[in-house]
C-alpha cells in the first residue's frame, strides 16, 4: 500500500500532497509562523529506484521519507522527467510497431476504407503531362529533379508518422512535399503501398539523402521504429532516388555542371524540442 505523507513535515504541518508519481508528492506545509513552504517528499524505499545517487544524497531524510526543500526541490523534479520522457518513447516505438504490424498484414482496398480522394487543386492548374495519379490520394506532380508528391490528409493521417506530416505545406485536403523532403514521404509509405515504392529506383540513395538533408527526422524515425524497419546508413550518393533525379544529374553532367541539392532539415509542427540525441 502506497500511504502519503500527511501530519508533520520537516517544513511544518503538510496542508495540500499531491502525488507526481508513485512514491513522489509535491508538499505544501504551513510552518511555525504561518508561512506556507513547499517541497518534494520521496519515499525513501523507492528512492533508488526513481533516482539518482547524486539525486538521493541531495535529499534530507525523515523517516520514511527524503525531503527537499526550495533551494533542491527541482533535482527530483529534473529526474522523474526525464523517466517519463523515456516511458513516452518506450511507448510512442511500442505504437510505431503496432502500426507497422497493421500497415504490413493490412490487405483491404484502402480506397473503400477512404472513398475516393479527388485530385490536389494544384493539380487542375497544371497541364496534363505534368500531373500523374500514382494511387488514390497519392499524385507526383512535375515528373522531373524538382517533382512534388501530394498526399491526402486522410492517407498522412492514417499512415504517416506526426513528424513527415509536420514536413508537408498543407493546402486544402492535401500536403505537398517538395524534393527533397519526398524522401521523406517515400520512405514511409514505399512499404505500405508498392505503387508508391515504384517510384524509389535507388533505396540507397533515398537512405542518403535523409541522413544527408534530414538528421534530426532520421534520428527521431530509427528511435521510434524496430531495428529492422529503421534507416539505415549506406555509402550511396544523395537526391539521386527519383528517376527525375538521376535525368537531371546526367544533363548536368553532359552540359559540364554539378548538381547540388537544396535540403534543410527543417523544425517542424511547433519546434518542439524532443530531446533527441541527449
Amino acid at each position: 500500500m502506497h500511504q502519503q505523507p500527511q501530519g508533520q513535515s520537516i517544513w511544518g504541518t503538510i496542508n495540500t500532497c499531491i502525488e507526481i508519481a508513485l512514491d513522489v508528492y509535491a508538499i505544501i506545509a504551513k510552518d511555525r509562523d504561518g508561512n506556507e513552504q513547499q517541497g518534494i517528499m520521496v519515499k525513501k524505499s523507492r528512492a533508488g529506484e526513481l533516482l539518482s545517487e547524486k539525486a538521493v544524497s541531495a535529499g534530507k531524510e525523515s523517516g520514511e521519507w527524503l525531503c527537499y526543500g526550495k533551494d533542491t526541490k527541482g533535482i527530483p523534479l529534473h529526474e522523474i522527467l526525464l523517466h517519463r520522457i523515456a516511458d513516452c518513447k518506450r511507448m510512442e516505438k511500442l505504437i510505431m510497431e503496432q502500426i507497422g504490424e497493421l500497415k504490413r498484414d493490412g490487405k483491404q482496398d484502402w480506397t473503400d476504407y477512404f472513398g475516393e480522394c479527388q485530385p490536389p487543386k494544384t493539380a487542375q492548374e497544371c497541364e496534363t503531362n505534368e500531373i500523374r495519379k500514382i494511387r488514390n490520394g497519392v499524385y507526383l506532380i512535375n515528373d522531373l529533379a524538382n517533382a512534388t508528391l501530394a498526399i491526402n490528409g486522410k492517407i498522412a493521417d492514417q499512415f504517416l508518422t506526426p513528424v513527415a506530416v509536420g514536413y508537408g505545406r498543407r493546402e486544402g485536403e492535401y500536403l505537398f512535399y517538395h524534393t527533397p523532403e519526398s524522401a521523406i514521404v517515400l520512405n514511409e509509405l514505399k512499404d505500405i503501398f508498392e505503387e508508391v515504392a515504384a517510384l524509389v529506383i535507388s533505396e540507397d540513395s533515398l537512405y542518403a539523402s535523409l541522413h544527408k538533408h534530414y538528421p534530426a527526422y532520421t534520428s527521431f524515425y530509427n528511435q521510434c521504429m524496430p531495428e529492422t524497419a529503421q534507416i539505415p546508413k549506406v555509402d550511396a550518393p544523395a537526391d539521386l532516388f527519383l528517376a527525375g533525379q538521376l535525368l537531371a544529374g546526367q544533363e548536368a553532367v553532359q552540359k559540364g555542371e554539378g548538381m547540388e541539392a537544396v535540403g534543410h532539415d527543417w523544425e517542424f509542427g511547433e519546434q518542439v524540442d524532443y530531446g533527441i540525441g541527449e
